[in-house]
């Protein structure tokens, strides 16, 4: 299939029905700051490197967790299980600054950076920011994986075309 050269640069409706064509995974990623755990949904989870291990995601500059993140330099992503829906569509929602997204979510604090983690996550991981790049209207966040591990297997959630859904064996 061959595109055809557009007629004009493409708006943001198109942008987003073109990529919303491509399903992803669901992660919550989530930092503690000057004892305040902030948390967002992202789907841009994905891996970078194997030598040294390497992730990213995205964050808006509005978001509640971007400076947070920023100062306090380790994060850590809670993989979403299919059961996990209603914590995709809480953290997706723009949290208040200084107020705690974890309340009420069961989580624990990471091992090696205390950063939040949802308990009945089908994975996690725990990172130190390696490095930050502009990415527009978002930070595109680099970071160095520190631990990780997997919970009980079971599907996990998918986003595609502006809806959840599951994975399937």
């Amino acid at each position: 299939m061959h595109a055809e050269q557009p007629s004009r640069a493409p708006d943001r409706d198109a942008f987003r029905h073109v990529l919303a064509q491509y399903a992803t995974g669901v992660a919550v990623v989530g930092t503690e700051h000057h004892g305040v755990r902030y948390g967002m949904t992202v789907n841009s989870l994905t891996s970078v490197s194997l030598e040294p291990l390497l992730v990213l995601f995205c964050c808006e500059h509005d978001a509640t967790l971007h400076a947070p993140l920023l100062a306090a330099g380790t994060w850590g992503v809670s993989v979403l299980s299919a059961e996990q829906r209603d914590e995709a569509v809480a953290f997706a929602a723009h949290g208040l600054p200084g107020v705690d997204r974890f309340d009420g979510h069961r989580a624990l604090r990471g091992a090696l950076t205390a950063a939040p983690l949802l308990t009945e996550a089908l994975a996690w991981v725990e990172c130190r920011t390696w490095a930050t790049y502009d990415g527009g209207d978002h930070t595109i966040i680099v970071g160095e994986v520190l631990d990780l591990g997997c919970g009980e297997e079971s599907p996990g959630l998918l986003y595609y075309r502006g809806a959840y859904g599951a994975t399937t064996d």
